[in-house]
């Protein structure tokens, strides 16, 4: 299960992030590197939050999958008359959302940790490559947008967790959890679901 849905998430976040890559017009390094950056960034930092050597060090089918998802990217565009940046980014961000927060949830479970656990696990693991990528191109994260996205992934875990913990078997727990991840996101974004924003108070 664990490696089912790390492969679905490196592949399809190190595709949204050679896509912010070339939507950006950056050179072929810069594409690999940010789709490198997005794909092994949240292991890395889920690995480092359990004090275990992240697996993208010990397992080089980590990073096959990361150079998979940039080159289908680069494919894409080739392919493609129309390149149209945004509904390719938005579909294999969220995709690379939900995967990375069952993902995350998974190794929480393996550590046998709680519902904080799982949360912080999941969440870190589906936004860590994210913020790494949005850093490197000079934007504003989207977790710090008024966007529902950082929410998806913490609904997710919490599913998650309930799950697991009621009926004692991962799979239920993963499959659901994903795609009530995946469907908060897309609704999220068909309907334009936001967050309060607060002013700042007029002096």
């Amino acid at each position: 299960m664990l490696a089912f849905f790390n492969a679905v998430g490196l592949i399809a976040f190190a595709f949204s992030g050679a896509v912010t890559g070339i939507s950006e017009n950056l050179d072929l390094f810069g594409i690999a590197l940010l789709g490198i950056v997005t794909a092994l960034g949240g292991g890395a930092l889920r690995d480092i939050l359990v004090l275990t050597v992240p697996a993208m060090l010990k397992d080089f089918s980590y990073v096959g999958f990361a150079f998979l998802g940039i080159a289908l990217a680069i494919l894409a565009r080739h392919s493609s008359r129309r390149f149209l940046h945004r509904w390719y980014f938005l579909v294999s961000d969220t995709i690379g959302l939900a995967s990375f927060t069952v993902s995350g949830c998974l190794v929480a479970s393996l550590h046998h940790l709680g519902i904080i656990g799982h949360v912080l696990l999941g969440l870190s693991t589906a936004i860590g490559g994210g913020l790494l990528r949005d850093m490197l191109v000079g934007r504003v994260s989207l977790i710090l947008r008024r966007e529902v996205y950082a929410s998806c992934s913490i609904a997710g875990a919490i599913i998650f967790w309930a799950l697991a913990r009621n009926t004692g078997t991962q799979t239920l727990a993963s499959l659901v959890a994903m795609l009530v991840t995946f469907g908060m996101r897309i609704t999220a974004i068909k309907y334009d679901w936001q967050l309060p924003k607060f002013s700042r108070a007029k002096e």
